[in-house]
């Protein structure tokens, strides 16, 4: 990690980072202007591959304890291969975050990357489903056996990401997430409970609100990158307390929204 390149995620796992929720809610609601309507169609890109492939994965599997295995075996698949599609919508978000141009095509970017990323994605898997079947075996409440999946699921946000921007290995990347989450641990398990309250709020208005949660979800998660890790603009390390020439309230995508 000797590059420039890794500057700002060097200094973050040695230093730490400053990651206050409100301004970066702030910031992303402002962001989120003129960018809406990409950032929505490729959500609902994604969304809609995945409901696909678990239709089909209803129709491959059968019914008892064989077909709850299969399931499961398949549910995994389904992840390793919508990877690259969540890898790209994360990408959004990073690149929303610096004023670079995005589109929704940007989801089918990174097919490129599709072996790393499923590897990253079979190995989160395995780790994030070891914690409710344990929970269930002490005799824990359900919400309880899944509380440190869901706090675990926070803590590997940046896995994706650092193996697109920065070029980790899966092993690598889901590390330093780890790493990183644990600096700044409790100002992002906040931030995600803000945004779950804000989903919630959006499925209350018969899915309306969402035009502007789903969004706002995806920038604040580029925005926690780029104060985070640093990300590689046109030519130079674009990082805390810096910025791209022009201001996000200039830079204007062909999408209104």
């Amino acid at each position: 990690m000797n590059e420039p390149r890794f500057a700002r995620l060097q200094r973050s796992l040695e230093q730490g980072f400053e990651l206050a929720p409100k301004a970066v809610l702030q910031e992303a609601w402002g962001r989120i202007y003129g960018a809406k309507m990409p950032i929505l169609l490729a959500a609902i890109g994604v969304v809609g591959c995945w409901l696909l492939l678990n239709q089909l994965l209803v129709m491959a599997t059968g019914e008892g304890e064989d077909g709850m295995w299969g399931a499961s075996l398949m549910g995994l698949a389904i992840s390793m291969i919508m990877a690259p599609m969540s890898g790209g919508l994360d990408m959004m978000g990073i690149y929303r975050a610096v004023d670079r141009p995005i589109r929704p095509s940007q989801i089918f970017d990174y097919f490129r990357y599709l072996v790393p990323l499923a590897l990253a994605s079979m190995i989160m898997g395995l780790i994030t489903s070891l914690f409710l079947p344990l929970g269930q075996s002490l005799g824990l409440p359900p919400m309880l056996s899944l509380l440190p999946t869901l706090v675990l699921s926070v803590a590997l946000m940046f896995t994706f990401p650092l193996i697109l921007e920065k070029g980790m290995t899966p092993l690598q990347a889901i590390l330093t997430s780890l790493r990183l989450f644990a600096r700044q641990w409790m100002a992002m398990l906040l931030i995600h409970m803000l945004l779950v309250l804000c989903f919630m709020v959006g499925v209350m208005t018969f899915g309306i609100g969402l035009i502007w949660v789903a969004p706002l979800y995806v920038v604040v998660k580029g925005i926690i990158y780029r104060e985070a890790c640093g990300i590689e603009g046109a030519g130079s390390v674009v990082s805390e307390g810096e910025s791209q020439p022009s201001s996000f309230n200039q830079s204007k995508d062909h999408f209104d929204a």
